[in-house]
């Protein structure tokens, strides 16, 4: 009749399994395979003993007879005594070799499983370690939620920033349905993102640099005004706030910071866009200014930029923020029992694109003076400007005042959106990784 014992083991094994954790899956297998080596060298060479009991109910009186390899005849008589060794299956050779390749075989599980227990545990402490760290990694937060938001709102806007480069760069009246039209009938639909690889891979580090930078300058005003203000960290419930100027101030400076950082990928970037067909991707463009302008050439454009950066990202954090803090501290003040209440999406959008707009028109004309300045000297354009001041005279007085804002109108169709998504980008991301801000 079947062995209800092991089967009521069985299924108590799978049920236990199931319920069980990594650590205890981990400790049955070896135990299992443990067993099965024992198992296994017992019933493949170690002599079987049975007792004198058992051999008398074949007919079989006397002492226990040891048999080898199980091996009996149907009366339960051993067919060899316990002299022999003939074990089952062949010779005394055969089965030396059986014992000794089943024993490394288990020897060889026996170490994996150790391995992979080691692994396994390694694994959990650097997740472990890795998760306590990043409860808090404010800096790595802050980050990659600008990271993020300037990724997605640079690629949504993409060709439209390709056209103001364009015109920028080159000059000319057309229009701006015209020039994607152009573009569109020349390159496809891959123009309208040329040049879009570099313009993530700068900015991606240059907006997470610019939250990042603006969060903190924030915070140092804030511990200085309360320095001032004969505060200390026990007085928490005495909140100090940021008015729109030194919001001013921080973004500025939050600005320059991240824009000197990672300038050479604007270079790259430019140069991507006015001339898609010459370099093969971004390394190849790298290499191309440094053959042609030497690694100079990198930084051309540098001074204007860093002096429209100022007023670009400070205007930009001032109108954002100080609009936002408005707003919600109206509707706040505005709800039942004062529940804070966040900005809804679309007036977020809308603060951004405001935000953006006014940015872009007040730093326009240092931009066309960084353009202008990144391509001299590279595809055979020539070298006409000396210096940003030397730029400045000279477009004005070939071209006129107007010069310095060539490009404007789809730099701000760009920019508009492009700032509004970034911001909402930014602000889910902070939600999402749970960061506050001064």
């Amino acid at each position: 009749m079947p062995n209800t014992s092991t089967s009521n083991k069985n299924q108590s094994s799978r049920s236990s399994s199931t319920r069980s954790s990594r650590v205890r899956f981990n400790t049955a297998l070896v135990l299992l395979l443990a067993i099965s080596r024992t198992v296994g060298s017992n019933a493949g060479a170690l002599p079987h003993t049975r007792s004198a009991s058992s051999i008398a109910k074949n007919g079989q009186e006397g002492a226990a007879v040891t048999c080898v390899a199980n091996l009996q005849k149907p009366n339960g008589q051993c067919l060899f005594p316990s002299s022999s060794r003939i074990p089952r299956g062949g010779s005394a050779a055969a089965a030396t070799a059986t014992l000794g390749s089943s024993e490394v075989l288990n020897s060889e599980s026996l170490k994996m499983v150790g391995v992979a227990g080691i692994v396994i545990t390694c694994r959990n402490a650097v997740a472990n370690a890795a998760s306590d760290w990043w409860k808090t990694a404010e800096t790595a937060k802050f980050l990659l939620a600008g990271a993020v938001a300037g990724i997605v709102s640079r690629t949504a806007v993409s060709p439209l920033e390709v056209i103001a480069t364009a015109q920028m760069v080159r000059g000319g009246n057309k229009n701006m349905v015209g020039e994607l039209s152009e573009l569109f009938n020349s390159e496809g639909v891959k123009g309208f993102f040329k040049g879009n690889g570099a313009n993530c891979l700068k900015v991606a580090p240059t907006r997470g640099m610019q939250f990042f930078a603006f969060e903190q300058f924030k915070k140092k005003l804030v511990t200085w005004k309360r320095s001032k203000m004969g505060l200390t960290d026990e007085d928490v419930d005495i909140v100090v706030t940021l008015n729109p100027i030194e919001r001013l101030i921080a973004g500025g400076f939050a600005g320059m910071i991240a824009s000197s950082i990672v300038y050479p990928i604007e270079v790259v970037k430019t140069m991507l866009t006015m001339y898609p067909g010459k370099y093969a991707g971004i390394g190849a463009a790298f290499r191309g200014v440094i053959q042609e302008v030497g690694p100079k050439g990198l930084y051309a454009g540098l001074g204007p930029t860093l002096i429209a950066m100022f007023p670009y990202v400070g205007v930009e954090f001032m109108i954002y923020e100080t609009s936002k803090i408005a707003i919600e501290t109206f509707l706040t003040d505005r709800s039942e029992g004062n529940v804070d209440i966040s900005l809804p999406i679309i007036i977020s959008l809308g603060l951004g694109a405001l935000a953006g707009a006014a940015a872009q028109t007040s730093a326009h004309p240092l931009d066309v003076i960084r353009k202008r300045l990144q391509v001299q000297g590279i595809n055979g354009n020539p070298v006409l400007y000396k210096s940003t001041i030397d730029c400045l005279r000279g477009i004005t007085s070939k071209e006129g005042g107007g010069a310095l804002y060539k490009g404007l109108g789809p730099a701000c169709v760009a920019t508009i959106p492009g700032t509004g998504i970034a911001y909402i980008t930014y602000e889910f991301m902070k939600k999402f990784l749970e960061l506050t801000s001064v």
